[in-house]
């Protein structure tokens, strides 16, 4: 080991893309801090400057051409490092594995065009906690380090700011943790390497951030001027200070000196994983309308040879990973950036819808002349596996029903009569006219399954059931459904006759909360101050808008496929309204909560206490999963949640809804926040003016979805990936006039085993695309057809496979592979 200690300096900018301003107020600032770093970068000799972000020298190319030619020339000459080498700096609990996938993709393709080059050490300094699932995709693009800076090493228990971190597939890869920060201040630089001094470090090799940051800034005159000054000084101490790159520091230090840690760099944070929850679940909806796109257009140009426009779907991949931006998709941005995040996605889900019906418009083929009257339906199953599940169609009659009459359906599919019914449908015109039907249908692989809906004319619309006693009663194949109507709440939810909940489950807690959206001096929620009740009759008949008043609980939809119970509640200001959705013939029990709410510096949990006090929590991660924390601290999960005891298991499945937390059987999830906007707690100081009014997060309307199934622990934690993809790229239908042909090729890709999940099929250049992964935490193999193509993979635990489809034949490549 070296007696002599060397601080790698890294000289950094770190600057929000958006945060307490828009994307415009950076890159205003971005151009000002790249043209004084230039300058500086030219006239101290030994001097380097570390930037990452591709977004922002995209920026720079656009606005200011000359500037980006003299950053190129830098480059080359050494002078300027590219760091990190992603698209940006990105939310890294809750965005997918394929969503930072493409954030490194795309970053990294930027790069190596505009500059030749691709770091080795990836960098993410103000994201909010880093999950395990990230080592499996560093590693596999090419990274061989990683430098990160939150949260404390206390929090996240790391054994120091170096070690060697595990991922859920056991590869691993060196991290530092920055825990001390980016930035230094502008003329303060002094100050913050004698904090560096002070430390070992490991191999006598410390890696020092300095810099003028949050809002751009970088190296200042009188920094440099003092770093040449303190250089002749401490080299006479034996300290050596070196203009570095975060590449140089993991150079020197050894791997085989670094501590072991098989834990997720975090919570960092927890308020994070609520704040601004509309982001959270358009950000949600865009990724599955992305990715369900991607699968269709390809499908519908292998099936039919027509091509789609893939430049919309590259507009809206930029969208997805923009509003990724660690200040947008955790909440903590200011009001004005939310509702442009918002503006944002939504024009590119509607950009994705027009690509989406393009491709199921190629891909409809009526196989017969349908009879007068007969509605032809088109349901498309967006995924490799078949699928049954419910699905909604609503369609127009031919003309309007005057007669008061009321036209039921039934559906036929491949020569059967299938469980189906009506349910109201999205329009309040009182003529028998429009119709939501719901079917319960079993679509193969990639198929665009065709129905016919033949209508039968009543003399009046059927009778809900009577609810005239206290416990509303729903019996089905595999279990049964009991709701309370002197409560609202559930009163059992059976699985074989055995409790999956306890009486009481679906209580809606307030609790406590402040006005800081980020969460810094908290790691739980746990102060109840009350919760919503059942309204009277009077209440319930206001929140309804109707003339009279009208029970709070009682059965709205009934059918073959599925029950609908609506309960009313109230707390002080806000209102509730919650549809139990049960499905005799699968025991699914979906809950859409419709929460009016109006309680600032509060919280909503949903409480499901389950039978299980001592019952484990566990929770779907990027690329992995993990057991949660189970102290009633706020955990952060992705697609579902689940609570196991010995032999059953309830997996609960969620649109957007991340925070959770668990304690003596009970799971609450955690549905909105209500903080102020960018309220930062700074040490006693007031966070908030007192004079005023100031807007809060998340007040106003907001839903929420989750679907629950319980049964063999062991069946549910195999098939929760599976589902919880299915309930977020739903399958579709649609109600469509086909010319009569024969059908499109449909049973040309297939995946055997449901633990294997699509991730990504798309287009190349030449070919297509296609990322496989095994969700299971055990070996696992399968049989697949992609086309022509046909064989057997094998995946490790937790394995990502990437491979590439071109002239009939499948190929292993590079994750993110080049074309």
């Amino acid at each position: 080991m070296s007696r002599t200690k060397t601080l790698f300096l890294v000289c950094n900018a770190h600057l929000d893309l958006v945060w307490q301003w828009e994307w415009h107020e950076s890159l205003a600032e971005a151009l000002s801090t790249f043209r004084i770093a230039a300058s500086f970068c030219e006239t101290y000799d030994g001097f380097i400057f570390n930037h990452n972000e591709a977004k922002l020298y995209q920026w720079i190319e656009e606005y200011d051409p000359e500037l980006f030619y003299k950053i190129q020339k830098l480059v080359q000459e050494g002078k300027w490092h590219i760091m990190g080498g992603w698209y940006l700096q990105p939310d890294c609990v809750m965005s997918s594995g394929e969503s930072i996938l493409r954030q490194i993709e795309k970053g990294s393709n930027y790069f190596k065009e505009k500059f030749g080059y691709c770091p080795q050490t990836a960098i993410n300094v103000d994201s909010f906690g880093h999950d395990r699932g990230l080592v499996q995709l560093l590693l596999k693009c090419g990274y061989t380090s990683y430098l990160v800076g939150r949260p404390s090493i206390e929090t996240c228990k790391a054994p120091g700011n170096d070690f060697l971190w595990e991922g859920y597939d056991g590869s691993r890869i060196p991290v530092h943790l920055a825990a001390e920060g980016y930035n230094s201040g502008l003329g303060k630089v002094e100050k913050k390497l004698e904090y560096y001094r002070r430390q070992e470090g490991t191999d006598n090799a410390v890696l020092a951030l300095w810099g003028i940051g949050n809002h751009g800034g970088g190296p200042s005159r009188e920094d440099l001027d003092r770093i040449s000054l303190l250089q002749e000084q401490w080299k006479k101490e034996g300290i050596l200070l070196k203009h570095s790159t975060p590449e140089m520091y993991f150079d020197a230090v050894s791997e085989s000196a670094l501590p072991l840690f098989k834990e997720e760099i975090g919570p960092s944070m927890v308020g994070c994983y609520t704040s601004q929850v509309r982001i959270k679940q358009m950000h949600r909806l865009l990724e599955n309308m992305l990715y369900q796109t991607e699968k269709l257009l390809s499908v519908a140009q292998l099936y039919t040879g027509a091509s789609g426009d893939w430049k919309a779907l590259d507009q809206a991949e930029e969208t997805l990973l923009f509003n990724e931006f660690h200040d947008i998709l955790p909440g903590t941005s200011v009001q004005c950036a939310e509702e442009a995040a918002l503006r944002d996605m939504g024009g590119a889900i509607a950009l994705l819808e027009k690509q989406r019906t393009w491709a199921f418009i190629q891909m409809c083929r009526q196989t017969r002349e349908a009879e007068p009257g007969i509605i032809p339906i088109f349901a498309c199953n967006p995924h490799p596996w078949p699928v049954k599940t419910a699905i909604e169609c609503e369609f127009q009659l031919q003309d309007q029903g005057w007669d008061n009459t009321y036209t039921d359906f039934e559906v036929e599919y491949e020569g059967n009569i299938i469980p189906s019914q009506l349910e109201k449908e999205g329009g309040s015109i009182p003529l028998d006219w429009r119709k939501r039907l719901v079917f319960m249908a079993e679509i193969p692989p990639f198929t665009m399954a065709s129905l016919y809906a033949r209508p039968k004319v009543l003399t009046h619309r059927p009778k809900l059931p009577n609810t005239e006693e206290t416990i509303i009663r729903m019996a089905g194949t595999l279990g049964n459904l009991s709701v309370n109507k002197e409560t609202g709440l559930i009163e059992s939810y059976m699985f074989k006759g055995k409790p999956l909940l306890l009486p009481g489950a679906g209580r809606l807690l307030v609790i406590s909360d402040n006005e800081d959206p980020w969460g810094m001096t908290v790691s739980s929620f746990p102060n109840i101050e009350g919760e919503f009740k059942l309204a009277s009759e009077e209440q319930a008949g206001y929140i309804c808008g109707l003339k009279e008043k009208t029970e709070p609980v009682r059965i709205i939809e009934h059918g073959e496929v599925r029950t609908v119970i609506e309960a009313l509640f109230v707390y002080k200001r806000s209102t509730a309204i919650m549809h139990y959705k049960f499905e005799p013939l699968t025991n699914r029990l979906d809950l859409e909560l419709r929460l009016q709410w109006n309680e600032p510096n509060h919280m909503v949990k949903l409480s499901l206490p389950s039978p299980w006090e001592d019952g484990e929590c566990w929770g779907q991660k990027m690329l992995g999963r993990s057991r949660l924390y189970e102290n009633g601290y706020e955990n952060v999960s992705q697609k579902w949640l689940s609570v196991c005891g010995n032999d059953l298991a309830l997996t609960v499945l969620n649109r957007g809804s991340h925070g959770s937390s668990f304690e003596n059987g009970e799971l609450r999830l955690t549905l909105l926040r209500s903080p102020a906007y960018t309220a930062h707690p700074i040490d006693d100081r007031p966070i908030l003016p007192q004079d005023r009014f100031l807007p809060r997060i998340d007040i106003g309307e907001r839903l929420f979805q989750f679907s629950i199934q319980g049964g063999d622990r062991e069946e549910r934690m195999g098939l929760a990936d599976k589902e919880a993809a299915v309930f977020n790229e739903a399958p579709f239908a649609r109600s469509y006039f086909a010319v009569k042909s024969s059908p499109v090729q449909s049973a040309g890709i297939r995946i055997e085993n449901e633990r294997i999940l699509l991730m990504c099929l798309k287009r190349q250049k030449s070919g297509f695309l296609i990322r496989l992964y095994n969700s299971s935490p055990q070996y696992q193999k399968t049989a697949y057809l992609f086309m022509e193509a046909a064989g057997e993979i094998e995946f490790y635990p937790f394995e990502v496979k990437s491979y590439h489809y071109f002239q009939g034949s499948l190929y292993s490549c590079n994750i993110i592979a080049d074309d």
